[in-house]
């Protein structure tokens, strides 16, 4: 079980201070339990879980740990083909005739005009 945690760590927890200063200036206002954080240049603290209060502690072991997902980068070929393949036939055909009509620049013009109305 971990006993020490970072002012980062703990200023995920729901209440706390957003920041590692705001987390320490807590701890110093509390008189948590402090040790320099190994490893690490200059004054970098951790605190025990000794010392923080019973709401911190039932947050970090009750909390799951969040989800990570893994996305693929693509490739820009394959975004454009996925794109299309999206579209309506009748769509794909609109799309097809701008491009052979107007070509990739003005494509592209358009995008950056319509990107600054949203």
């Amino acid at each position: 079980m971990k006993e020490w945690f970072s002012p980062k760590e703990l200023s995920s927890v729901a209440g706390m201070p957003s920041t590692t200063q705001g987390i320490n200036r807590k701890a110093r206002a509390e008189n948590w339990t402090a040790r320099k954080r190994t490893g690490v240049r200059g004054k970098a603290l951790e605190y025990h879980i000794g010392s923080l209060p019973l709401d911190v502690k039932k947050a970090l072991f009750f909390e799951e740990d969040h989800a990570t997902y893994v996305v693929s980068p693509i490739e820009p070929l394959q975004l454009w083909m996925t794109a299309f393949e999206q579209l309506s036939t009748e769509e794909q055909s609109v799309v097809a005739a701008w491009l052979m009509r107007n070509g990739i620049k003005d494509f592209i013009t358009f995008i950056n005009i319509h990107k600054k109305d949203n």
